[in-house]
């Protein structure tokens, strides 16, 4: 009799702290080159700003949250 399935499943391979940092990285600067360039090719208000300068922040600490 199996008590616990989930006990038995072998864990994902997570890269490297280093490569993770690198690639949270990308994710952030990424993401705000595209908010930059929306800003910077549409007429937005000015409330967006804020916005668009902290979604690279909020998509990097999501990607991280992926691995932990």
């Amino acid at each position: 009799m199996k008590t616990d399935s989930t006990s038995e499943r072998p864990r994902r391979k997570q890269p490297s702290k280093a490569m993770l940092n690198f690639l949270t990285v990308l994710v952030g600067l990424a993401v705000l080159a595209v908010g930059l360039a929306y800003l910077i090719l549409n007429e937005v208000p000015v409330f967006a700003i804020p916005l668009v300068v902290t979604m690279p922040i909020i998509a990097a600490v999501a990607f991280r949250n992926i691995w932990d």
